[in-house]
């Protein structure tokens, strides 16, 4: 197993898009009372292995581990890195030739995680399962699609799918039977599931109006939680169900059915961070990337 050691103090997809990859920085927040008062401990930096590349996509696994995509010095080929957070050891996890990896996620079922993949075509975007020991080439999942661009798994066999076209759309598909519904045009990236099985969305209903709704999978309801600030699609759930965002510099909180605003919890615009997005929580601790 190829190591890395971490420095410091510690992707919608299309060929055009992929012309060239950002630069972008990763950062881990711990907090004190995160679910309840939340008191700013500590700032650190992850990415020091590849400080002038492309780190995206952050992902918690565990309270330790972070899975994240990494193009090093900005490549436009991307692989998955496993990133440990208490032996401050990274490594790469995927290592396809010509083929990207986007978006790593556990999958409900023990011992595996699935990714995004741009195929060697550099058009195919599709959903591929690996195991986490990394002891096999991996299953490609929903064959027939081409087009998916993030997604969020529901159950052991319902996962929800953004669909990359005009507009972008917000589906529903089962990986034994390969059954696709539609649900909803004109979504934002970020697909969430609360401990209850509601998946949260952001609907761009106007090009000033992205609204945050939840989806009950039992009944088909949808219901309005919340606007989001001006311009951001990208947020977490934590597990007391109060919701984060980044905005600009700021963290963000909202907690529905109390809060009629989103309440910043911490700026880290004197740290030379303005561009906050992609961001995963767990517990007391966020992991985010900030565009340079």
């Amino acid at each position: 197993m190829q190591k890395l050691k971490l420095l410091g103090t510690f992707l919608i997809f299309s060929s055009s898009i992929f012309a060239q990859l950002p630069k972008t920085d990763v950062y881990l927040a711990e907090f004190k009372n995160l679910g309840t008062q939340p008191q700013m401990v500590s700032l650190k930096y992850l990415n020091g292995f590849n400080p002038n590349g492309y780190n995206n996509q952050p992902r918690f696994f565990g309270y330790d581990e972070i899975y994240m995509t990494s193009a090093i010095d900005t490549s436009q080929i991307t692989d998955i890195y496993h990133f440990d957070l208490k032996k401050t050891e990274s490594y790469r996890v995927t290592n396809t030739e010509k083929i990207s990896e986007f978006s790593p996620a556990p999958t409900p079922l023990l011992g595996s995680f699935t990714c995004v993949r741009i195929e060697s075509d550099g058009v195919d975007q599709s959903l591929w399962k690996y195991p986490t020991d990394r002891s096999g080439q991996g299953t490609r999942l929903l064959p027939n699609l081409k087009n998916i661009g993030y997604y969020a798994w529901i159950n052991k066999d319902t996962v929800a799918l953004f669909l990359v076209g005009s507009p972008h759309k917000l589906a529903m598909a089962n990986v034994k039977t390969n059954v696709v519904e539609t649900i909803v045009e004109s979504i934002g990236r970020c697909l969430k599931v609360d401990n209850d099985g509601n998946l949260y969305f952001v609907h761009k209903i106007s090009t000033d109006n992205w609204v945050l709704k939840s989806y009950n999978i039992q009944d088909k309801s949808m219901s309005v939680i919340c606007k989001m600030p001006s311009g951001k699609e990208d947020f977490d759930i934590m597990m007391n169900g109060t919701l984060v965002v980044g905005d600009g510099s700021m963290l963000k909180t909202f907690i529905p059915g109390k809060d009629i605003d989103w309440i910043s919890i911490a700026d880290f615009s004197l740290k030379g961070i303005n561009n906050i997005n992609r961001l995963s929580v767990v517990r007391d601790r966020i992991v985010f990337i900030n565009n340079k």
